[in-house]
């Protein structure tokens, strides 16, 4: 199964990328504006896109300042099933951290779309975490 995979270094630590994949605040600040997220193992955390769209994402595994694990339960059908993880790491005073979203069934266009869409999103989320400021839907880039 084809997995989408992504590496970005982040001017920030660990605890507060963590905290930004993890809270109601934080992930509104660089995923999507419209949110309704808990911290906790078990809760499934609401992502609304307007017309583009919806994710529902069960959180499978926290491990503070190093995992987030989620897995997609509702919402775009090639989605459904995937796993979405953020693995983080300390490197010379900066948090890497490396995306997966795992387990798609086929490399269909939209993947390569959603590819793209993640790496402007884990962009957004730098930003967020070095300046306070990210660019969520419906502000964020428009790849067509």
């Amino acid at each position: 199964m084809p997995d989408i995979l992504h590496r970005v270094g982040i001017a920030a630590s660990p605890d507060k990328v963590f905290a930004a994949l993890t809270e109601q605040s934080g992930l509104s600040g660089w995923w999507t504006t419209n949110v309704k997220a808990s911290p906790k193992v078990g809760a499934v955390n609401e992502f609304r896109f307007d017309a583009a769209g919806f994710n529902d994402m069960k959180v499978e595994e926290l491990v503070p300042g190093k995992r987030v694990r989620w897995q997609c339960v509702n919402g775009a059908p090639e989605w459904i099933g995937t796993e979405v993880v953020f693995d983080l790491r300390q490197e010379k005073g900066a948090t890497i951290l490396l995306f997966a979203q795992r387990n798609w069934r086929q490399p269909v266009e939209f993947m390569h779309y959603c590819s793209t869409k993640w790496a402007t999103y884990l962009l957004s989320l730098k930003s967020l975490c070095e300046s306070g400021k990210g660019t969520p839907y419906p502000d964020d880039i428009d790849i067509g």
